[in-house]
């Protein structure tokens, strides 16, 4: 490879960045043109971590330009350039995608469960598709809070007096939660978050908690007796559950505004814990009392 016009970056170094076949098609794919975060993600198919790490990688090679979409810089452009003369080069680099692609570890698989931005891309790759999984996430949910006679309030529930306070109290908590999520990105990141993925990411984040819920009324009454039994209907046991529920919530919400600003997902996440720690006053206020 020929010297590149770019300071501080000698040919040697640039090979071992771009050496890589997410990278190179990371490179190929904005050759063509500018892309949004999701649009890479869809795309190249690879895990959360593993495109922001290549995207960090590349600093100096892609740039985000204006609304949120990566492109090529002029170093960047000199490289396509050169790497788009060896033919052989890019179909190896393709083939080697296609095992990156398909490479899986439990790790892996247990963070995609607790922060699914793989999940949540494709829900709301398009806005009539966002909109379509908020409507049905909602209905799971209404369904959820229903069935189990409880009510909403952000990451909490009590008992409800009826179905249209579970409706009502859900519809609150979601629009705060999206809210605050919308008000932080903008505050803490000066990024817009799209809102319809918000929302339908905080939708998924309360199913957990749902599903917590509809299980402390039915399934754990039907189980019977026994040591196990008494462990998990204790107070301290149902406490620790309640939290376990109320973090995956949390993290579904930090996923969702990680997709919806393209930031990385270990900074929404703070931002999520904060709602979280939100919630756990409300309960404090309700006197500790889940239900």
């Amino acid at each position: 490879m020929q010297q590149l016009s770019d300071e501080g970056l000698d040919s040697a170094r640039v090979l071992r960045i771009v050496n890589h076949p997410v990278r190179m098609r990371i490179i190929e794919l904005l050759a063509e043109k500018p892309m949004s975060w999701k649009e890479l993600s869809n795309e190249l198919g690879v895990r959360t971590g593993s495109l922001y790490h290549h995207l960090d990688t590349l600093e100096r090679i892609v740039t985000r330009a204006s609304e949120r979409r990566y492109t090529l810089t002029k170093l960047g452009r000199e490289i396509y350039a050169q790497l788009n003369d060896d033919k052989k080069t890019r179909a190896q680099s393709m083939q080697s995608i296609e095992k990156v692609m398909r490479r899986r570890t439990l790790g892996g698989t247990v963070r995609e469960v607790f922060i699914p931005r793989s999940f949540i891309v494709p829900l709301t790759s398009a806005r009539s598709r966002g909109l379509a999984s908020l409507a049905a996430i909602s209905a799971l949910v209404v369904g959820l809070l229903v069935l189990s006679g409880d009510q909403l309030v952000l990451f909490s529930f009590s008992p409800s007096p009826g179905v249209l306070d579970s409706i009502l109290t859900y519809a609150l908590s979601l629009a705060a939660v999206g809210a605050a999520a919308y008000i932080a990105l903008a505050v803490a990141f000066k990024e817009r978050g799209d809102v319809v993925t918000l929302l339908a990411s905080t939708a998924l984040s309360f199913v957990p908690l749902c599903l917590f819920g509809a299980g402390v009324h039915f399934l754990l009454p039907a189980a019977g007796s026994g040591p196990l039994f008494s462990v998990f209907t204790s107070s301290g046991g149902l406490t620790v559950m309640f939290a376990f529920f109320q973090a995956w919530g949390a993290g579904v919400v930090g996923a969702g505004m990680s997709v919806a600003s393209g930031l990385r997902v270990e900074k929404t996440l703070m931002v999520s814990l904060v709602v979280l720690y939100a919630t756990m006053l409300i309960v404090l206020v309700q006197g500790g009392r889940l239900t």
